[in-house]
């Protein structure tokens, strides 16, 4: 047997400060008449009290014109005063009796906080649930309980989805217990541990298999033979580096032989030129201060290289000396045999007995042995580049270049051994995973097999009762039942979907389906389903054919029928009820145009806590 809750009374406080209650305390309470009374306000108001609105239920005005609303009930035993003021936003549960528990709790849910409904669900002993985008809340709830005017001849239990269907009815028929939850649970969590690796192992596998890769054990044999290479080749490269660094300190030592060739070939030429220039104005000074010649034969002068001019400095001196060498070999070089003793001008003079004018001091390199050491330091210099630097630096280079192509392809190759590894690693993770995960799948299988036996009997036995229902409105249905994949109703050969769009079959099915609900919450202990069943059918009364007015009596009749223990309470609005003979122990709350639900009812008989 379900939670059982049953309605006392409801009250509201006007805007003229009076205190109005409605008493429904009775198995079947009916609210009747006309169209436009306010009967469906009636019913609405219940979830409007529970924190239920736009959406869930019709907010009317004359409900929200209440300066509050109070319902008092029993749920498990409790009595309970629930108080909503439409301006405050919240709802308000206090126990009836002497210093009760009082808990505000707001409309909606905000940041996890509990709402209204969700205390309600808590008082029933209805647990949260969610699956594949559904939950079961007090919307959800309210629709496996209250069949509303605006949806019980177009949509099945209240336009409940298939997931939501499936979600609240395997709750209350007690196929959703919480060892099952905590099996899916460990099993979801079990499946997504194992579900991560073996999707990378899987990527992976398909990935070498595409680019067509080596088996381990190849790459690794191919990794330790280029590791080899890559030794030997550093030994190499280090080797040609060696012998270039002493070729280099031998290139060096030719550069700064050939930077002093030249520096003292500079310093030979300038001080050549100094001393020519000493010379030159010695010699210079000399004619200036020399004597008339004598009369007689004048003496064979010396020749003015083989002087060397007063004042000279030691340095200027020696260098003079060395010009003067290389002076007379140029002349033995350039001048002309002589053919006999004393032939030809005087080797020294003139025809006239008078000194020849002076030779010119050479103005060239300081002689060839400066250019010669400079041209000799250079030559080896480019020996050296030619023969040694330039094909060591060469083969340093291309050593080099090995051992950076060899570092390389030893780095690819680690990737790759990389990628095997983790291929190793997930391998080495997957087994336990998947024995984790086939444990977890076989204990959850098991569950599911008992819940399967408890779902099929159970749905056998509210499609037992949907028969009983249909038959009782229908003789001539041969067959009805709850489909267990979905949770639609069949009646006759006909589901809920193909019966006509808005009509009395329609209604047969939402009804008849519910009122069989509550045989099944009678029969199984272990079921959540709510004591509280709230029809909302106006359609019985009206101008109808005489055929149809019969059927609608029976099912009025039905619904009324349920009053037959104290499990149940119903609380149904119509038009108008049968004759009162077949409707004993009914409690009747007439309207009229004239005799409203909220307006008209009477005084409270105690003040509202």
């Amino acid at each position: 047997m379900g939670p059982l809750i049953s309605i006392t009374k409801l009250r509201f406080l006007l805007r003229d400060g009076i205190w109005r209650e409605r008493r429904l305390s009775a198995p079947v309470c009916a609210v009747t008449g006309p169209i436009g009374s306010g009967t469906s306000t009636a019913l609405e108001c219940l979830f409007y009290v529970l924190g239920l609105g736009k959406g869930d239920v019709a907010e009317m005005p004359p409900m929200t014109a209440c300066k509050e609303l109070q319902l008092l009930c029993t749920i498990s035993g409790v009595p309970w005063v629930i108080t909503r003021a439409p301006a405050s936003g919240n709802v308000v549960f206090r126990e009836a009796h002497g210093e009760g528990i009082v808990k505000p709790f707001p409309l909606t849910s905000r940041n996890g906080t509990p709402c209204a409904g969700d205390f309600v669900l808590e008082l029933l002993g209805i647990p949260h649930a969610q699956r594949s985008g559904a939950r079961l809340g007090l919307p959800e709830l309210m629709r496996a309980m209250y069949l509303q005017e605006g949806t019980i001849s177009t949509h099945l239990f209240g336009g409940l989805s298939t997931e939501e269907r499936k979600l609240v009815f395997d709750v209350l028929l007690g196929l959703r217990d919480e060892e099952l939850t905590r099996l899916e649970d460990a099993y979801t969590q079990a499946d997504r541990a194992h579900a991560a690796p073996s999707r990378l192992l899987s990527q992976l596998t398909k990935r070498r298999a595409e680019r067509g890769l080596d088996h381990p054990d190849l790459v690794l044999a191919e990794q330790s033979r280029k590791q080899d290479e890559l030794e030997t080749a550093r030994r190499t490269a280090q080797d040609h580096q060696e012998q270039l660094s002493d070729i280099a300190a031998q290139r060096g030592r030719l550069e700064l032989a050939v930077g002093q060739a030249r520096q003292q070939e500079k310093t030979a030429r300038k001080a050549a030129e100094k001393a020519q220039e000493e010379a030159e104005q010695a010699a210079t000074d000399r004619r200036g201060t020399r004597l008339p010649a004598w009369p007689q034969t004048p003496r064979r002068p010396a020749h003015p290289l083989q002087r060397v001019p007063a004042g000279t400095s030691r340095p200027a001196r020696r260098t003079l000396l060395s010009v003067r060498a290389a002076h007379r070999r140029q002349r033995r070089q350039h001048a002309p045999k002589r053919v006999g003793r004393g032939a030809g001008p005087h080797r020294h003079g003139g025809p006239d007995g008078r000194p020849a004018a002076r030779a010119p001091y050479p103005r060239g390199p300081a002689g060839p042995a400066g250019e010669e050491k400079t041209q000799q330091a250079q030559a080896d210099l480019a020996r050296h580049e030619r023969d040694l630097w330039k094909p060591h630096q060469q083969r340093t280079l291309d050593a080099e270049s090995r051992v950076n192509y060899l570092a390389g392809e030893i780095a690819q190759l680690q990737e790759r051994l990389k990628e095997i590894q983790l291929l190793i690693d997930l391998t080495a993770q997957m087994e336990p995973l998947k024995q984790a995960r086939a444990e977890a799948r076989e204990a959850l299988d098991a569950a599911r097999r008992e819940r399967d036996t408890r779902r099929k009997d159970r749905i056998l036995l509210w499609s037992k009762h949907l028969l009983k229902h249909a038959r009782a409105v229908l003789p001539d249905i041969d067959q009805a039942h709850i489909d267990p994949d979905n949770y639609t109703t069949v009646i006759g050969h006909k589901s809920f979907d193909i019966c006509s769009v808005a009509g009395g079959e329609r209604i047969l099915h939402n009804v008849c389906a519910l009122l069989a609900l509550q045989d099944v919450a009678r029969e199984v202990p272990d079921t959540l389903i709510p004591s509280l069943l709230i029809i909302d059918c106006p359609g019985y009364g009206s101008d109808t054919n005489d055929l149809d007015r019969d059927t609608a009596t029976r099912l009025i009749t039905q619904i009324l029928g349920q009053a037959h223990d104290d499990h149940t309470q119903v609380l149904l609005a119509a038009q108008s009820l049968p004759a009162q003979n077949s409707a004993p122990g009914v409690r009747r709350i007439p309207l009229t145009h004239d005799t409203r639900f909220f307006d008209d009812a009477p005084h409270s008989t105690d003040h509202a806590a």
